[in-house]
């Protein structure tokens, strides 16, 4: 697996000599926002922003130079920058309170900074230190709201005037463990419908920030009571209230909600994140390691209001909401702009998550048998089991069978040690099949390959010689049975 970091972030004080040095004649920077917070709440910095009275792009890629980062514009209107450096983010943008002075007067400065935050979102995060001072600039006594575990507005139009906010204020409120005040509240509410003149991106990319969170699932519970799940994520706002079957003591929503609680605990109990695909590797880079495992918990369930039908004797039945699941992740991921590669990711888990359940009434296993798993799975063997297992430990709440629990896991654990990790040899070509076999391109051709690939995975073919041996083989079964099939019509 790819290293997940190329380059070593750099440490506060590097970056604060870094830009300093990059300053031009008359420029200032500050810290600001987020990155004090963190660092006042004695957090990890992940997520550095600069706010300067200049020229934002040139301290940028000054900075992307001294660390090897890479920089591109975020926001041309507002003139934001960002400098990705391994895990670590340096936002740069321009001071927001009108156009620099000329020649530089302070307290023209100083106004235009207070204005810039007073211009955000919360409090906690209207926030700025010079990048050569220590005194902190708290316009709106951001630092007794931190202290008092308070979220408040910087005004009551802040969610107005950019609605993503709203997904923001959930996420903040519970990774820092911050309340809501009444009027932020009541302004979330009122501002949730705005969120459909956000761009997909951005609400994608705050959507990843919120499942990177601990609380995420209570976060997600906020923005359904707020009315903001049903604009950004329908296919999940649809799953509150829809009961299912005795075997399942929450309805689809609250279900879905709790596994989300398992991951992180189930990716330690199998290993830890290193045996993870990267965020790269899943098509989504950028972004916390659990998080695209993540979305696939949230979304594994998302066919079940689709197909949901009760039989005659009352019975509630969700057929093939696994593969209705996965074609509603392809309208998902149009809409927020996924990658292909991360669509196909989230697509495959959410199409095998009921696999593992399956192959618990297959036991003994064979070799044959975790070979197809391998096949249906590749290359999120290792993803295929967590959300399995979050799914079945959110399913019966304190009515769980510890034995039957106890089975899971072991299966789970037998799958992801007992599948072959790397892709099958392949032994014969498709130009060898049809030469073998005597047949053009076609169906068939790729059919025989499957066999083959399943064969050798299970360890039954391990050569050319016993690769042709089975072919022909099973060419002649294939015949035989299509001769059966005609007689019988």
């Amino acid at each position: 697996m790819a290293a997940r970091y190329l380059v070593t972030p750099p440490t506060g004080d590097e970056i604060t000599r870094a830009a300093l040095a990059a300053l031009g004649p008359g420029e200032a920077s500050w810290l600001v926002g987020g990155c004090l917070r963190d660092e006042l709440l004695g957090r990890r910095v992940r997520d550095v922003d600069i706010a300067v009275d200049g020229r934002p792009e040139q301290l940028a890629r000054a900075l992307g130079d001294r660390f090897g980062g890479s920089v591109y514009a975020t926001s041309d209107l507002f003139g934001a920058w960002r400098v990705v450096v391994g895990d670590l983010r340096i936002d740069v943008a321009a001071l927001r309170g009108g156009p620099p002075g000329d020649p530089p007067d302070p307290a023209t400065r100083a106004l235009r900074l207070e204005a810039d935050l007073r211009a955000r979102d919360v409090t906690v995060d209207a926030l700025a230190r010079p990048l050569d001072g220590d005194d902190i600039v708290d316009p709106l006594s951001g630092l007794s709201d931190l202290a008092a575990g308070r979220l408040r507005l910087c005004s009551p139009a802040s969610l107005d005037d950019d609605p993503l906010r709203v997904l923001r204020l959930a996420r903040l409120a519970r990774a820092f463990e911050l309340v809501p005040d009444a009027a932020a509240t009541e302004a979330a509410f009122r501002a949730a419908s705005g969120l459909a003149r956000v761009s997909g991106e951005r609400i994608r990319d705050e959507l990843c920030a919120l499942l990177a969170t601990r609380h995420a699932s209570i976060a997600l519970r906020d923005l359904a009571v707020w009315g903001a799940l049903a604009v950004v994520l329908p296919e999940v706002d649809r799953l509150r209230g829809v009961e299912q079957n005795p075997y399942h003591h929450l309805d689809v929503f609250e279900h879905t909600l709790e596994a989300l609680t398992y991951v992180v605990g189930v990716v330690a109990q199998l290993g830890g994140r290193r045996f993870l695909a990267t965020p790269a590797e899943a098509g989504l880079p950028g972004v916390e390691p659990l998080v695209p495992v993540s979305w696939a918990v949230l979304l594994h369930d998302i066919g079940k209001p689709v197909v949901r039908v009760v039989d005659e004797q009352g019975r509630v039945i969700f057929w093939h909401h696994d593969e209705t699941g996965r074609q509603m992740c392809a309208d998902i991921g149009r809409r927020f702009n996924f990658s292909n590669r991360f669509v196909e990711y989230v697509g495959t888990l959410v199409r095998q998550h009921l696999r593992l359940g399956f192959l618990t009434r297959e036991e003994p296993l064979t070799r044959r048998a975790l070979a197809r798993y391998r096949r249906d799975v590749n290359p999120w063997v290792f993803e295929s089991v967590v959300v399995s297992l979050c799914d079945r430990l959110a399913t019966r709440g304190e009515k769980t069978s510890l034995a039957s629990m106890a089975r899971h896991y072991r299966l789970a654990r037998t799958v992801w040690t007992g599948v072959n990790k790397l892709p099958a040899p392949q032994l014969l070509s498709g130009e060898d099949v049809m030469g073998l076999l005597g047949v053009g391109p076609g169906p068939a051709v790729g059919q025989a390959l499957v066999a083959l690939e399943e064969e050798i995975e299970a360890g039954e073919v391990t050569d050319e010689e016993s690769a042709r041996a089975f072919l022909l083989d099973w060419w002649r079964q294939a015949g035989d049975a299509a001769g059966d099939g005609d007689g019988g019509a």
